[in-house]
């Protein structure tokens, strides 16, 4: 069996490289609050110039949600799985949309495949 290290260096992307795994018609599972991962979050969003009808589905960010901004309308479209301070506007506004659910539910929704996701 090959140590674990090896295995894991072989998997490490930077960011850049790993936003090319996202495309245009792709549905993006963010992970939420402390466990998001900003720094991909952002590069998605300055690759907005590749990408058009993203679907980012995401439950509560500790960080400002530019892809719900106004701009970004048919590049992002935001999936809200718990309505947050971040995507308020975009979801009454009707550039976002709500899956409403309970916490513990969202491990099915992916697994089940009532939202099958494109990258992660």
């Amino acid at each position: 069996m090959k140590p674990w290290r090896e295995d894991y260096q072989k998997k490490v992307r930077g960011v850049p490289e790993a936003l090319e795994a996202v495309h245009s018609g792709n549905r993006v599972a963010v992970g939420h609050a402390a466990g998001e991962p900003e720094p991909l979050v952002s590069e998605m969003v300055r690759q907005a110039g590749r990408l058009k009808n993203v679907e980012v589905v995401h439950m509560f960010s500790l960080y400002p949600c530019d892809y719900a901004k106004p701009e970004y309308a048919g590049i992002f479209r935001h999936n809200s799985l718990f309505v947050s301070a971040g995507v308020r506007e975009a979801v009454n506004s009707g550039r976002a949309d709500i899956t409403p659910c309970f916490f513990s539910e969202i491990p099915r929704l992916f697994r089940d495949g009532l939202l099958p996701v494109d990258a992660a």
